[in-house]
């Protein structure tokens, strides 16, 4: 018997970037799609990992996108008047957002993706997908958005994992138990250490031997098709 039966697994839920596909391939593209806004996306990556440190594994209540749009103009500018909002979110979408997922059309996903997420869907196993980044066209660009019914980003609540509060609304949405749920991701502390302080099993995409406190820890697609199934 593999993982999901021994565990009785209902549902499990992926992170995309850095987990369906390489992470340097997210890398290069927020680069590119901020060298003709330098300052600005300087100053938007501080503040943004400031927001993600100060929310770490705390359960918060969903901002809005103003108030997330305050927050993130009083870190960058120390000011949050409803112009600089305004401004703030009209930038943040034209130069992360719009251009950062047109880039995304290319884009593949790793080899044995597909295999798994096959054999989730004939087993009847629920699948979601939970990005910190807003989803778009990056599941339909690696032809896998079928397999997807429940597509969350943490942008919708204004809160960053490792804040606990994404992964409660992917339990919500799920609508099961915690313990019956698998977080997939890349990161050991935005995605394997977040899902696990509520209570998800976890499953992390490394390299590295001993990698903290996930359950299962695989090198490649393939190795985490032989741990599941």
């Amino acid at each position: 018997m593999g993982f999901l039966e021994d565990n009785s697994i209902k549902a499990v839920a992926f992170d995309i970037d850095g987990t369906f596909y390489p992470l340097w391939k997210t890398k290069v593209r927020v680069a590119m799609a901020s060298l003709s806004s330098l300052p600005f996306a300087i100053n938007y990556d501080k503040a943004r990992q400031r927001v993600r440190t100060e929310d770490s594994f705390l359960s918060l209540p969903p901002l809005s996108m103003k108030e997330r749009g305050g927050r993130m103009c009083r870190y960058m500018w120390n000011r949050s008047e409803d112009q600089d909002i305004e401004y703030f979110l009209e930038k943040e979408k034209k130069v992360f957002f719009s251009r950062y997922e047109k880039s995304f059309r290319s884009i593949k996903a790793y080899n044995g993706v597909e295999s798994v997420l096959v054999k989730l869907e004939e087993r009847g196993i629920k699948m979601g997908v939970l990005s910190d980044f807003p989803v778009g066209t990056k599941l339909k660009a690696m032809n896998i958005d079928r397999f997807f019914p429940i597509q969350l980003s943490s942008e919708d609540w204004g809160r960053y994992k490792p804040c606990l509060t994404p992964f409660e609304m992917l339990i919500s949405k799920l609508n099961l138990e915690p313990h019956a749920i698998l977080y997939v991701g890349d990161s050991l502390r935005k995605d394997a250490e977040g899902a696990k302080r509520v209570g998800m099993k976890t499953a992390l995409l490394s390299k590295k031997a001993g990698s903290g406190s996930a359950d299962i820890v695989f090198r490649d697609w393939f190795e985490l098709d032989r741990v599941l199934f």
